[in-house]
């Protein structure tokens, strides 16, 4: 998949660009969620906002997120500079309203937990919106190059369950903290199989949060990278803010039956 630019004045280039990785796919038969075509589409709500592309703000917001096997994006997470909030917003947005083109195993959709970035920037005085699915390895996202790092198979709840099993663990040792989260980056090799995974940071420091955090990648299985379309071994990495993982089976504040998945749908 190339990075997609999103013009005012391109909508045909989008297309084109799109309808040249639309049968992407890695040697086991998967193929990696990405940007639709269409009017619905992640990209087709994506807009420079009126305000910051008059005072030229520009900014690379990295984003992470579960697509469901409808195309629907979930579980959104934002990151990078909290002064940006316009287009930040912007970018909430696009994710909110918009889909992707579901990952495939085979002929079938399935879940993914994926990362990209947006960038808003300026080409002299044209303002341009590139999409790039990347995070991990800075110097690919920051290329545009035609690459997608790999996706976790998995959905935001099932991973959810398997961080809550985890805490029981008798290795795991938690210790409380003001917003408790952790960072890790993981090697995935071009058959999409999990290599190690790597501690990037952790708060409050060795709290505990950092190795709960790989648990929850053991078994994990992945779509490969895919580099000019082929497979490749790449990054995967994952930020994650403990005051936000809730048990996907505990019931909503209703006091109703209905798990709070989906209750915040």
């Amino acid at each position: 998949m190339r990075t997609f630019l999103v013009r005012a004045a391109l909508v045909a280039g989008l297309a084109f660009v799109i309808s040249n990785v639309a049968h992407a796919q890695t040697g086991n038969g998967f193929h990696p969620a990405m940007i639709a075509s269409g009017g619905d589409s992640v990209a087709a709500h994506l807009h420079y906002p009126p305000k910051a592309k008059a005072a030229k703000q520009q900014a690379a917001i990295p984003f992470y997120c579960e697509v469901g096997a409808d195309g629907k994006p979930a579980h959104l997470q934002l990151y990078g500079p909290t002064d940006k909030v316009e287009l930040r917003r912007a970018l909430l947005e696009a994710l909110t309203k918009g889909r992707f083109q579901p990952a495939r195993s085979g002929s079938k959709a399935v879940p993914v937990m994926l990362g990209g970035t947006v960038f808003f920037m300026f080409h002299g005085d044209e303002p341009v919106v590139a999409i790039s699915l990347s995070t991990a390895d800075k110097e690919k996202t920051a290329a545009l190059s035609n690459y997608i790092q790999p996706q976790m198979l998995s959905s935001s709840a099932e991973f959810r369950r398997k961080l809550v099993r985890a805490r029981f663990d008798s290795d795991i040792h938690l210790r409380k903290g003001v917003h408790p989260g952790a960072v890790i980056v993981a090697q995935i090799d071009a058959q999409g199989n999990l290599l190690s995974t790597k501690i990037k940071a952790e708060s409050p420091p060795d709290a505990g949060w950092g190795p709960l955090l790989v648990k929850g990648f053991q078994g994990a299985k992945f779509i490969p990278a895919l580099s000019n379309g082929k497979p490749v071994a790449g990054q995967f990495d994952l930020i994650v803010n403990y005051e936000y993982v809730y048990n996907p089976d505990y019931g909503a504040p209703t006091g109703s039956h209905i798990t709070r998945d989906d209750y915040e749908r």
